[in-house]
């Protein structure tokens, strides 16, 4: 008698956040790094733009890391920001602000 166990791998989104715990000075120097030489458009946390609210240091950070990360991680990039960044499984999205995932 055959017996097989199939073992589905699931897989599950990432998304690149800002570690709640870290000081804002620290998301700040992040933040300023992956908008300038990072490459990440920064548009879409401007007033008017679809993820500047709500208007808080960690909300638009989450967004900038999140959207490096997803552009970079293929290219071996990690969810780091000299510490501030943290990965979660809970896709971040809400409203109007649309979290990328890159599979």
């Amino acid at each position: 008698m055959c017996v097989f166990i199939y073992i589905a791998k699931a897989e599950f989104g990432q998304w690149c956040v800002v570690d709640s715990q870290i000081p804002d000075y620290v998301i700040q120097a992040a933040l300023d790094w992956a908008c300038r030489q990072g490459g990440v458009d920064c548009t879409q946390i401007q007033p008017n733009q679809p993820c500047f609210e709500p208007n808080t240091l960690k909300d638009h950070a989450s967004f900038v890391f999140n959207s490096y990360y997803q552009i970079y991680k293929h290219r071996g990039a990690e969810c780091y920001f000299n510490s501030a960044g943290i990965l979660t499984q809970n896709d971040p999205s809400h409203g109007s602000c649309h979290f990328e995932y890159t599979k």
